[in-house]
């Protein structure tokens, strides 16, 4: 059985075809996740039934996924930390499952580069950050760690534009 979160195949390596609905249809939903199927099918011209029907198979095939986003920069007692893996690669999918279970882990990717895993914290206190930090150097698994600490947010893009 592979591991899901929220019914997403999270190493799901299969790619799907959107085409200029589809991508008209997320852009107004990147801009607002609650605004509703008849308004974005009288803006884009087609019958809400079929808005339905699109956004559904988006949700169901992984596209997308609607969800509250924290701005971390807002929220006096969050702090966030960036912090980079080399992961043997014996140990990767499992690294990356037991990282995406973590509560305070927010974000994990696989990248290329000096380290093969990207992942955010987020942070309490400098404590918390320091004791996660030590547990994760202590991993027989991970080769190296780097850190680091955002200080401000300036900019978090949240919807990013796709073109087709």
């Amino acid at each position: 059985m592979e591991k899901t979160n929220n019914g997403i195949n999270l190493l799901d390596d299969q790619s799907y075809n959107v085409d200029q609905l589809d991508l008209d249809i997320i852009e107004y939903l990147q801009a607002d996740g609650r605004i509703s199927y008849s308004l974005i099918a009288r803006e884009v011209e087609v019958p809400e039934a079929t808005i339905r029907y699109r956004v559904k198979r988006l949700l169901d095939e992984g596209i997308i996924k609607i969800s509250a986003f924290i701005n971390a920069g807002k929220i006096k007692y969050a702090n966030v930390a960036y912090i980079e893996l080399d992961v043997d690669p014996v140990f990767f999918e499992d690294t990356l499952y037991s990282l995406i279970d973590m509560e305070k882990v927010s974000y994990v990717s696989s990248v290329t580069g000096e380290y093969n895993v990207m992942m955010e914290y987020v942070y309490s206190d400098n404590d918390d950050l320091l004791s996660f930090l030590n547990m994760t150097k202590a991993k027989p698994e991970v080769n190296r760690l780097h850190s680091r600490t955002i200080i401000k947010i300036h900019k978090a893009q949240y919807p990013a534009r796709l073109e087709s």
